[in-house]
């Protein structure tokens, strides 16, 4: 009886892997189960020393680098010590040349502002004033060079010698390169030794 598959090539039972080996004649007994066993038992052994082996040589790594780790401790803390003690020592002669450069700049300051005093004119009050000063157009400034005095007779002879100040401070370039205005804040008639006075206050108000 001939049988005659008529299903489409795609729906055909595809054949197994092992389709092609005979298993009737495999003798089970013949499969040396024992040397197999004995073999892989060998390897895990083997795997077991090999992990062994490397843990005993990782220890004994790291056991000599923590021993020359608390050997140069000391020579590390004294040199964190010298580090800091440098760093501090840098600071500290930062902040000392940058206080030299201000007394300098101060001192050429108070040199420029005796030469823009006219005569008639004299202070009696002159200090920095670091906290925001707001103009006439309400704008904040950095600071000011606040400046108090007399001058010489009342009324308009004062007022007149309170201006020719003014001009002098604004006239000197140098003095006056890092302002933004001298401003007249108040003046008020006053008395000296008997003497008619004007007694005024300025301030240079910094850029």
């Amino acid at each position: 009886m001939v049988e005659i598959n008529l299903l489409p090539q795609e729906l055909k039972p595809k054949p197994s892997l092992f389709s092609g080996i005979n298993f009737k004649g495999l003798d089970i007994n013949s499969i040396p189960i024992l040397k197999i066993a004995m073999g892989i038992g060998a390897c895990l052994v083997l795997a077991q020393l090999a992990i062994s082996l490397i843990w005993i040589v990782s220890n004994a790594e790291l056991k000599s680098s923590t021993k020359k780790y608390n050997e140069i401790l000391p020579e590390k803390t004294v040199a964190d010590a010298l580090k800091t003690k440098v760093a501090y020592i840098n600071k500290r002669s930062g902040a000392i040349d940058e206080l030299i450069v201000k007394r300098f700049s101060w001192a050429r300051k108070m040199s420029l502002l005796s030469d823009c005093v006219t005569p008639g004119i004299w202070f009696s009050e002159l200090y920095y004033d670091e906290r925001p000063v707001t103009d006439k157009a309400k704008t904040g400034k950095p600071g000011a060079l606040i400046i108090s005095g007399y001058a010489s007779g009342a009324g308009e002879q004062g007022t007149a010698l309170i201006g020719k100040f003014i001009k002098s401070l604004q006239d000197n370039k140098e003095f006056y390169s890092d302002m933004a205005s001298v401003d007249l804040v108040s003046t008020k008639s006053d008395k000296v030794d008997k003497q008619d006075v004007m007694s005024f206050r300025v301030t240079c108000i910094y850029k």
